[in-house]
């Protein structure tokens, strides 16, 4: 600490605090110009809001649901399909529906490469090029056991 007599032009201990000012708000002004261009995002598809169902709507009664036991049986609906006749019966029963959706079903114990065979072959079994849509049901629907109301 020294005191200024008012003689000489000696170094100042005093801190310039203008182009510190300077250099920050023109930095900040850069950072909110590019923010806005750094920002990315996937493009995705939302389905349009629906009106509500009613309840006591009953579901619809054509839906086609292939399920796979832990034992490797093959069911369409409730009917048992042999594994060589699969793709074909599919094939019967998808050919005349404009809505080609194919509900897939398994046991929690079923082996994720049979699963994915059994995928495949409902994938494949539309008509033509036209490829089977597959909705996955996540709890097991049991083709032996009586439907419920």
């Amino acid at each position: 600490m020294s005191m200024d007599i008012g003689g000489g032009e000696g170094p100042k201990s005093e801190i310039n605090v203008t182009p510190l000012v300077d250099v920050v708000l023109v930095l900040l002004i850069i950072f909110m110009v590019v923010q806005p261009l750094l920002q990315r995002g996937y493009e995705v598809q939302v389905p349009p809001n629906a009106p509500p169902q009613q309840p006591n709507t009953p579901p619809p009664t054509d839906q086609i649901i292939v399920s796979l036991t832990a034992n490797r049986e093959y069911y369409l609906n409730k009917e048992r399909v042999e594994p060589a006749n699969i793709a074909v019966r599919l094939q019967e029963v998808l050919r005349n529906r404009s809505s080609k959706v194919v509900f897939f079903s398994a046991e929690d114990s079923v082996k994720y490469d049979d699963a994915m065979k059994l995928m495949d072959i409902v994938r494949n079994s539309g008509s033509g090029d036209k490829k089977v849509n597959i909705g996955i049901v996540m709890d097991w629907v049991n083709p032996s056991a009586p439907a419920t109301p």
